[in-house]
């Protein structure tokens, strides 16, 4: 059964976090000027994002674990986090504290602090991306070409506002938290691959955690001067003072909102794709948010510039959005009306070692890459040309995942790496194989005494020796294995004489 291309999965997975995000995005912000206007009830003082804060902090730090532990997600974690994960959550340690910060300052407005904190990201996305080399597709060049001017049409009325040196500080800090964060998560976590997603979103949001609550505590007990006496009475109100409420709610829709901004940036395209969108999402979400205070309460209302920003924002959702896809479309529509070709046969390569958790799946993968590279088309796209290689087991644990290092291996390899799920070799996938390639003699000498009738076209995938097992012997016999079947793999190509299906 033909299941549906992880392309375009992913395509519409993000489409929903950015709903998701901007749901979350209007009431997270509408909340936090009614608290610092005094709307809140019972509220009769002014109250200062710094006394916010601590009750944010508390919220984050103790509904992001419960999400975690919701979505089954602790498994993935390892021992020892890796230095980059540890470093990108202390940048989104700094993000989430100087958000809520940045939109609680006197004489700023919402849409104004997310211009100043969204600019200066947008601007950080290609940067990181023509760094690591990544491919920038047209559309989303054309989104940035939109989302930036945006930017500068809605700073038009910047002098109806007032930034302190306190505010831009925090704005300097909230950019430097990302300058930390996206290049940490483009060269660690944006693969087509769940697992390392999970893992990564659990690791970096329990550094992000810790950071979280141990900065303001620090500041709270040896800092000095105005912000740092709201900051210790934000944790005084944690006992049950009127800010603690309006506070913790804050913090549980921020770190819902996290959830969801942080699975957009963690999505396997390019930064310059991922964070435009998001920026948007959130940038309209503030237009929402204005437009219902000054409903309700009489706040100013966005300004022309602002509306104009808003209106070139959609423009450039327009562009992320499937519609950049129109050429494709008009080709399923000339296919639609022309005559039904013949089928053409499927050419299936198996490889078969004893677990399928290693050196049988590494082989697959490897071979998928090859035949893409040789015909010229995305890895993604080997379904439509009906050629690709699976794997199998003799005597498989069904369901294992691939080993740690052999994940690692491909990676450093540039190939690929797809959910893998181990399984044993059956006679229906053995028939339907063009040929079958096992690792050692005697995994050719099991799969002949199962299935007689393959005999003719199962042989070793090297004819002079077997392919040692690399399992238990650390990374060097992983990386050993990986060349030795890179190579093979591209001999058997050459001796079919495979240039295209």
């Amino acid at each position: 059964m033909k299941t549906t291309s992880p392309h375009r999965r992913f395509k519409l997975r993000i489409w929903w976090l950015a709903l998701g995000y901007f749901v979350f995005y209007v009431p997270y912000s509408f909340l936090i000027k009614i608290v610092t206007n005094r709307f809140w009830p019972g509220l009769d003082e002014t109250v200062s994002g710094f006394r916010l804060l601590p009750g944010v902090v508390m919220a984050v730090a103790i509904l992001l674990p419960l999400i975690i532990t919701y979505q089954g997600w602790w498994k993935y974690v390892r021992r020892r986090p890796r230095a980059l994960v540890v470093l990108s959550g202390l940048g989104t340690a700094i993000i989430i504290g100087t958000t809520t910060l940045n939109f609680t300052f006197t004489g700023v407005s919402i849409i104004f602090s997310l211009l100043l904190m969204r600019g200066g990201v947008l601007i950080i996305a290609p940067m990181v991306d023509l760094l690591y080399r990544r491919r920038v597709r047209w559309f989303s060049w054309v989104a940035l070409g939109f989302t930036v001017p945006a930017l500068l049409v809605a700073l038009v009325d910047v002098n109806n506002y007032s930034l302190t040196p306190l505010a831009a500080l925090m704005i300097g800090a909230y950019l430097a938290g990302y300058l930390l964060r996206i290049p940490c998560v483009t060269s660690v976590a944006k693969v087509q691959d769940d697992e390392a997603t999970h893992r990564y979103f659990v690791e970096e949001a329990v550094a992000a955690i810790f950071f979280l609550v141990l900065i303001p505590v620090l500041f709270a007990l040896f800092g000095q001067g105005g912000p740092i006496l709201e900051l210790r009475q934000g944790f005084l109100d944690l006992r049950g003072g009127g800010v603690a409420i309006p506070a913790l709610l804050i913090g549980a829709l921020y770190a819902s909102l996290y959830c969801f901004g942080t699975l957009i940036y963690l999505d396997c395209r390019e930064n310059t794709f991922c964070i435009p969108l998001n920026r948007s999402s959130s940038l309209l979400a503030g237009v929402v948010a204005s437009f219902a205070l000054a409903l309700l309460f009489g706040l100013a209302a966005p300004s022309e510039a602002q509306l104009a920003s808003a209106a070139m924002i959609v423009v450039a959702l327009l562009f992320l959005s499937p519609l950049h896809h129109v050429d494709r479309y008009l080709a399923k529509l000339k296919l639609a009306f022309r005559p039904v070709p013949t089928p053409v046969p499927e050419r299936l390569f198996l490889f078969v070692c004893s677990g399928n958790t290693c050196r049988s799946p590494m082989a697959a993968a490897i071979a998928n890459a090859e035949i893409a590279s040789r015909l010229g088309i995305a890895y993604e796209a080997l379904e439509t040309v009906n050629v690709r290689a699976l794997s199998a087991g003799v005597s498989a644990r069904v369901g294992a995942p691939l080993t740690d290092e052999a994940v690692e291996v491909l990676r450093s390899l540039s190939v690929p790496v797809k959910p893998h799920a181990a399984r044993n070799l059956t006679p229906e996938l053995a028939e339907k194989a063009e040929l079958i390639f096992c690792m050692t003699r005697a995994h050719r000498e099991a799969v002949v005494e199962m299935l007689p009738a393959v005999a003719g076209k199962t042989y070793c995938l090297d004819v002079q020796t077997d392919i040692p097992d690399p399992i238990g012997k650390g990374m060097p016999a992983y990386v050993a294995c990986a060349l030795q079947i890179q190579r093979l793999v591209q001999l058997r190509l050459n001796e079919m004489g495979f240039e295209g299906a």
